[in-house]
Order: structure tokens, then sequence, then C-alpha cells
């Protein structure tokens, strides 16, 4: 499974800005990108993409079935209860 703020931070890192170059560049809060390189999981999808494209990236959506392994990734990931 993908570490989206691991991936985000590195790529930060390595176009060498600051948390807060990156959120200005891409429109958010510091905040905001502090959260997302911590993986929190209520993160906005719409900033999220701001910030990706900002670094040069952008989603894609595929198939589950098309990467290996998904089964099992999922199967993997630990059960949360929900708050209601």
């Amino acid at each position: 499974m993908l570490d989206l703020g691991g991936f985000v931070k590195r790529h930060r890192q390595e176009q060498g800005m600051t948390q807060q170059q990156l959120a200005d560049k891409a429109g958010v809060g510091l905040n905001f990108v502090y959260q997302l390189e911590k993986n929190k999981p209520t993160v906005q999808l719409d900033l999220t993409q701001n910030v990706l494209l900002a670094l040069g990236f952008e989603f894609s959506v595929q198939p589950a079935s098309a990467v290996p392994g998904w089964m099992n990734d999922l199967e993997e990931r630990p059960k949360r209860e929900l708050p209601w």
C-alpha cells in the first residue's frame, strides 16, 4: 500500500522545499502539509491533489486487481472501529 505521506515528504525534500514552501506553492496551509506527511487519515483529497500537483505529480486510479498483492494489503490492514 502506498505511503502517501512518505512519498510527499521524500519528493518535497528532494526538491529542496520546506513544508511552508510546499504549502505556499500548493495553496494549502502548513498544518495540512504536516498532517499529510504524517498520513493523517482525514486529509482532504482535493487539497492532497494540489500538493501532488505542486510537486509535479498527479493521482492515477486503476482497478485494484491490476496491483499485484492488492488483496493481501487489504487483509493485513489493521481494523479500526468507527466512532459511531
